[in-house]
C-alpha cells in the first residue's frame, strides 16, 4: 500500500512590525491550506495536510488584515501533538520506521516544532521537565508516551549526530568522534541507511533519554545569526529505535524507528551575518535574547557564509530530488517507494532519500508571518508542494530475540502468572520481589547488547585510550569529570573538540614535556617546557587573589592569559585562567574554587586572546601602530560629535567617503588578522604532512578578489600537490577542519607506535585526501545577457565562453558551453523558428508589462587544467540562486552537465530590463580526482614510524 508524505506548514509568531503575509486554514482533519497575502506571486494558494497558525502576538506587531488574524485558529504545541502525535505513535508501535523532517529558515520554528525549546539556559528546555510540559514538541511527547507504555522485553536505542558540511560528528561520543560523511554510511539488513561508527546507546528509562540528549545537544555546532541566537550550523539527526517482542511470536521483535531530522536553515548564505545578542534574564527565570547587530569581527560572518554555501548545496540537492520526484510522479513514470537516479552527492540525500521513501514520513515546514519574508516563504512552500505528491512504500523491520532474552522472557511470563495467582489469594510478596529482579535482569541483558555492537567497540576503544594517554600523564575528561583535583582542560577553536583531555595537577611539582610528568602530544612541546607547583593550604585561607597552584616558566613557549611567561617567571593560577603550552590552549579549573556565579571565557574568545598574543609577539611595531590608529579614530569621532550634524551635500559626501574608508580599513585589518592566524598553521601542517610521508603537499595563504563594493579581497588557502603540479583554493574553515583532523590522526599514530600496536589512518582521513579532495571555485565565466531583451538566441560564436581563474594570475582555465533559447510559454517545447514579437521602433520598452520566458542550457566544460572528480555550476539570475546537479566520479578534464532551466517573468518591468543590461557571472566549482599513493599512513609505513620516533 502506498501513502504520501504528510506535510505540515507552521507559521511562527511575529518578530517585527509588518503586514500579514500568510493566511493559515485547517479545513478538516487532514486538509489544510496556506494562502499568501499582499503578494506579487502568481501562485498564492497551496494545499497541504496540515496548516498551523502560531502567531499569537499579531496584535502587537501585525499592521494589516487584523480580521484574518482574529479568525485563524491558534495551534500550540499540545495541539500539534494531538493532530499528528497519535498517528506517529501508532506507526511506531506497529513496527514502522517514521521520519520527522523539519525544514525552513533559521529561527522559523523548526526545532521548536519537533523538539520544543532546547537551549541549555532556557528554563523551558524540554529535557528539563520529567512530566509533559506545554512547550514540548512532537518528539518529547512521543518518547514520553512510548516509555510510559514500555513492557518487558522492549529495548530503546538512541543515536544522535550532526552533519557539518562534509563531516559527521557523533554528538554522543565522549571523545568527539568525527569522520567524513562517506565513512561507514551503509544500509542495514532492512534497507535503511545507518552511520555504523556512530555510538548507539541503550536507554532504560525516559530520564536516561533526557539526560543523554542534554549532554549530546551541548556539542552541536551552533552560531548566533540575525535569524536565531543559536542557529544550528548543520543537519542534526537523532534516531530512536524501539524493539518490541511480537505477541504471536516472541522469538521475533518488531523494530520501530523514528528519525528526527532537524535541518540547517534554508536562507541563502549571503543573507546571514554573525550576530551579537544581549541576554536578559527576568525574575521569573525567563531568558530573552535581543539582537544588537552584526559582530564587529567580519571574519566570523565570512566563515558563516562560506560554511552556509556548502550546507546549502545539500539542501539544494534535496530540493532538486523532490522536484524531480514530483515530475516523475506527475508523468506516472515512478512506482511508490522507488527513487530517481542521481541526487546522491551530499550527505542529506545520501542518508535520507531511500529511508524516507520506505518510511512513514512527516515533513514539518516552518514559515514566518511577515510580508518581508514572503520570498523565503514562497520557496519553502514550493519545496513542500513537491514533497507532498511523492508516494511512499513503507516497510517494517524485525529482529530475532537472543536465546538469553527468550529464556528470561519465558521465566518472566511464568513468574507473572504465579504472582497473579498468589495475589488473588492474598499472598505473593516474595514472588513479586523475584519478579522485579527478573525484570531488572532482562533490562540489563538488553542494555548489555551484542559484544560486537558499536557501543561495545567504542567502550573498549575508550578504555584503551585511557590507558595509553594515562602513560603520558593525560586523562580523558569522560573518566575524570568528578575529580576534586585542580586541572587543565583543552580548548579548541572548534567547541566540539574542546574539553576532551585533562591534565590533573596532583603532584607538588608537575613538569610538562618529554620525560616529565605530563607529556602533551604537540610537536612544539620541549623537555622542561614549564611546570606547575601545588601548595596545600587550608581552604579558609584561600582568598580571591590567591590560589594553591603556581605556573612556572620553563624552556618552552608558555602564554598565560595572553601574556608570554618568561623562563623561571612565576604566576599564581586563578580559576578560568588560560594557559598555552607549546600551541596547546588550556583552561585552568580548581573544583573547590571555581566561581559558581561566573562563566569562563568562551573558547572562541580564548583562542582570539591567544592568537593576538602570538601576533603581538611577532610584530610589536604593528601592535603599537594599531593602537595609535585606534586612538586617532577615537579623536576624530569625538571631533565630529563636537561639530554637530553635517548639513551640506559636500559635507555629507565627505562623511560617507570617510565612513567607507573606515569600513574598508576595518575589513582590511580583519584580512590581516586572518592571514596572521593562518600562516603559522600552514607552516605547522607542512611539517606534519612531511612526518606522515605526504611531503608532496604544501600550503600557502592567498587572496581572492570578490564583488565586495569596498574592494576587500577574501582570504583563502592554496593547497598544492607537488607530484601532479595541481593546486586548489579552499576556505580557511575547511583548512582548519582538515588541520585539526590531521593533527588528531598524528596523535593516534604516535600513541599506537608508543604502545606497540597497529594503526592505519583511513583513506578518507589521509592528508592527501582530506586536504586535496575539496570542492573549490575553479573559475567564473561572464556573459552579457543584453541580447535576451530582443528575443534572440545565443550566437553560435558565443556559446563557448572563457572561464577565468578566480585567483592570480586570473588566466583562462577552460571553456563553458552556455546557450539561451527563447520560449513562448514556460511549458513550451523549443522551437528554432520561434522569436518573440518585439516592435523595433519601440525597442526594449515594448517588453514592459509582457511575459518573458527563456531556457538556459549549460551543456559542458572543456579543457580544464585539473582532472575533475566532482563538479557543479552555480549562478544567480534575477536575485535567485540556481545550481546544477553535482556530477560525481567524472575523472575527466571535460565534464558534461546537460543542465536546463526555464526562467520566466510574468510581467517585465524596468528593473528587470536594467538587470539584463548587467553582466551575468556563472561559477564553476570542482573537486580534483585524487590518486592515492600506494604507501599507507600507518604504523607499517617505515618512513612514518621513523619520522614520528625521531
Amino acid at each position: 500500500m502506498s501513502v504520501s508524505i504528510k506535510v505540515a506548514i507552521r507559521c511562527r509568531p511575529f518578530v517585527k512590525e509588518d503586514k500579514l503575509g500568510v493566511e493559515m486554514t485547517q479545513n478538516s482533519e487532514e486538509e489544510g491550506e496556506v494562502q499568501l497575502l499582499n503578494s506579487d506571486y502568481t501562485t498564492n494558494r497551496f494545499a497541504f495536510t496540515y496548516s498551523w497558525w502560531t502567531a499569537f502576538n499579531y496584535e502587537r506587531y501585525c499592521t494589516s488584515d487584523e480580521a484574518i488574524c482574529k479568525r485563524m485558529k491558534f495551534v500550540g504545541q499540545e495541539d500539534v501533538y494531538s493532530s499528528v502525535g497519535m498517528k506517529i505513535k501508532e506507526d511506531l508501535m506497529d513496527g514502522n520506521p517514521v521520519v520527522l523532517f523539519a525544514y525552513g529558515l533559521s529561527g522559523s520554528g523548526k526545532t521548536y516544532t519537533v523538539f520544543g525549546p532546547d537551549a541549555a539556559d532556557s528554563p523551558d528546555a524540554w529535557f528539563k521537565h520529567a512530566e509533559p510540559h506545554p512547550q514540548w514538541g512532537v518528539f518529547p511527547h512521543l518518547a514520553y508516551d512510548m516509555f510510559n507504555e514500555k513492557q518487558d522485553g522492549w529495548k530503546f536505542t538512541m543515536k544522535y549526530f550532526q552533519n557539518v558540511v562534509d563531516i559527521v560528528r557523533d554528538l554522543m561520543s565522549p571523545m568527539a568522534k568525527e569522520q567524513s560523511y562517506k565513512s561507514g554510511m551503509r544500509k542495514d539488513k532492512d534497507g535503511f541507511m545507518d552511520i555504523e561508527w556512530c555510538e548507539g546507546t541503550v536507554l532504560k528509562t525516559w530520564d536516561d533519554l533526557r539526560e543523554q540528549f542534554q549532554k549530546s545537544n551541548e556539542k552541536k555546532a551552533i552560531s548566533p545569526t540575525q535569524f536565531n541566537h543559536q542557529s544550528t550550523r548543520g543537519h542534526c539527526i537523532m534516531t530512536l529505535e524501539v524493539e518490541m517482542p511480537m505477541a504471536d511470536n516472541p522469538s521475533l521483535k518488531q523494530k520501530g524507528r523514528v528519525y528526527v531530522c532537524d535541518l540547517a536553515g534554508t536562507e541563502p548564505a549571503g543573507d546571514i551575518f554573525y550576530a551579537l545578542y544581549e541576554k536578559k534574564t527576568y525574575d521569573n527565570g525567563e531568558v530573552e535574547y535581543k539582537l544588537k547587530g552584526p559582530h564587529k569581527d567580519q571574519r566570523k560572518t565570512k566563515e558563516l557564509q562560506d560554511q552556509g554555501k556548502k550546507i546549502n548545496l545539500s539542501l539544494s540537492e534535496m530540493a532538486q530530488f523532490f522536484m524531480k520526484m514530483a515530475e516523475a510522479v506527475k508523468k506516472k513514470t515512478l512506482k511508490p517507494g522507488k527513487s530517481i537516479p542521481g541526487c546522491n552527492s551530499y550527505f542529506l540525500c545520501k542518508y535520507l532519500k531511500d529511508t524516507m521513501l520506505q518510511a512513514r514520513t512527516y515533513l514539518f515546514c516552518a514559515i514566518r508571518p511577515e510580508v518581508e519574508y514572503l520570498n523565503y516563504t514562497f520557496a519553502t512552500l514550493g519545496f513542500a508542494k513537491n514533497a507532498s505528491v511523492i508516494k511512499l512504500a513503507p516497510k517494517k523491520a524485525t529482529v530475532e530475540a537472543s536465546a538469553a532474552e527468550l529464556k528470561l522472557m519465558q521465566e518472566l511470563a511464568e513468574l507473572k502468572a504465579l504472582v497473579a495467582d498468589l495475589q488473588s489469594n492474598g499472598g505473593g510478596e516474595d514472588i513479586a520481589a523475584l519478579l522485579a529482579q527478573k525484570q531488572a535482569a532482562l533490562a540489563n541483558q538488553l542494555a548489555g547488547g551484542d559484544e560486537n555492537s558499536t557501543k561495545s567497540n567504542n567502550e573498549a576503544e575508550m578504555k584503551q585510550q585511557a590507558e595509553e594517554y594515562g602513560r603520558r600523564g593525560i586523562s580523558l575528561s569522560h573518566f575524570e569529570k568528578d575529580t576534586k583535583e585542580p586541572y587543565f582542560v583543552n580548548l579548541d577553536e572548534d567547541p566540539f573538540r574542546s574539553n576532551r583531555f585533562m591534565y590533573l595537577l596532583t603532584k607538588d611539582v608537575t613538569i610538562f614535556g618529554p620525560g616529565g610528568d605530563i607529556k602533551p602530544l604537540a610537536l612544539s612541546v620541549v623537555k622542561g617546557h614549564c611546570s606547575v607547583e601545588r601548595h596545600e593550604n587550608d581552604k579558609t585561607e584561600i582568598t580571591e587573589a590567591f590560589t594553591n597552584c603556581t605556573l612556572v616558566g620553563g624552556a618552552g613557549e608558555t602564554i598565560h592569559n595572553g601574556k608570554k611567561l618568561d623562563k623561571d617567571a612565576r604566576i599564581a593560577l586563578k580559576p578560568y585562567d588560560r594557559v598555552a603550552i607549546g600551541g596547546e590552549l588550556l583552561l585552568y579549573h580548581h573544583p573547590d574554587f571555581d566561581p559558581k556565579d561566573q562563566e569562563p571565557m568562551s573558547a572562541s574568545d580564548a583562542i582570539e586572546e591567544y592568537q593576538k598574543s602570538l601576533a603581538e609577539a611577532d610584530n610589536e611595531q604593528k601592535r603599537q601602530m594599531d593602537e595609535r590608529m585606534k586612538a586617532f579614530e577615537a579623536e576624530k569621532d569625538e571631533w565630529r560629535k563636537q561639530q554637530g550634524l553635517v548639513k551640506t551635500k559636500e559635507e555629507q559626501e565627505a562623511m560617507e567617503n570617510a565612513k567607507a574608508k573606515e569600513e574598508h580599513d576595518r575589513a582590511m585589518a580583519a584580512v590581516d588578522r586572518e592571514i596572521l592566524e593562518l600562516l603559522p598553521k600552514t607552516k605547522e601542517l607542512k611539517k606534519i604532512v612531511g612526518l606522515l610521508d605526504r611531503d608532496q603537499l604544501s600550503f600557502d595563504v592567498t587572496l581572492q578578489r570578490t564583488d565586495d563594493p569596498l574592494g576587500v579581497p577574501t582570504v583563502k588557502v592554496k593547497v598544492i600537490n607537488g607530484l601532479t603540479d595541481e593546486s586548489i583554493i579552499i576556505d580557511p574553515f575547511e583548512f582548519i577542519k582538515s588541520y585539526s583532523i590531521v593533527k588528531d590522526e598524528t596523535s593516534r599514530l604516535s600513541m599506537a607506535i608508543e604502545n606497540g600496536r597497529d594503526y592505519e589512518v583511513s583513506e578518507l582521513n589521509d592528508p592527501l585526501k582530506i586536504l586535496f579532495d575539496n570542492t573549490f571555485q575553479l573559475g567564473t565565466c561572464t556573459i552579457f545577457p543584453e541580447y535576451l531583451i530582443y528575443g534572440l538566441s545565443t550566437d553560435e560564436d558565443e556559446v563557448n565562453t572563457d572561464i577565468k581563474n578566480c585567483s592570480a594570475p586570473y588566466n583562462n582555465v577552460g571553456k563553458l558551453e552556455v546557450t539561451w533559447v527563447p520560449l513562448e510559454t514556460p511549458d513550451s517545447e523549443e522551437d528554432p523558428d520561434y522569436a518573440p514579437d518585439i516592435d523595433d521602433d519601440i525597442g526594449p520598452a515594448d517588453l514592459l508589462g509582457k511575459p518573458w520566458t527563456y531556457k538556459i542550457k549549460i551543456s559542458a566544460c572543456s579543457a580544464l587544467p585539473i582532472t575533475v572528480d566532482e563538479c557543479y555550476v552555480q549562478y544567480t539570475f534575477n536575485g535567485v540562486e540556481y545550481t546544477t546537479e553535482t556530477l560525481t566520479e567524472q575523472d575527466t578534464h571535460n565534464p558534461t552537465f546537460e543542465y536546463t532551466c526555464v526562467h520566466h517573468v510574468e510581467s517585465v518591468d524596468q528593473e528587470f530590463l536594467d538587470y539584463l543590461m548587467t553582466p551575468l557571472e556563472i561559477n564553476l566549482y570542482c573537486s580534483p580526482a585524487v590518486r592515492q599513493p600506494k604507501t599507507k599512513v600507518s604504523t607499517t609505513n617505515s618512513a612514518v614510524v621513523k619520522n614520528l620516533t625521531a
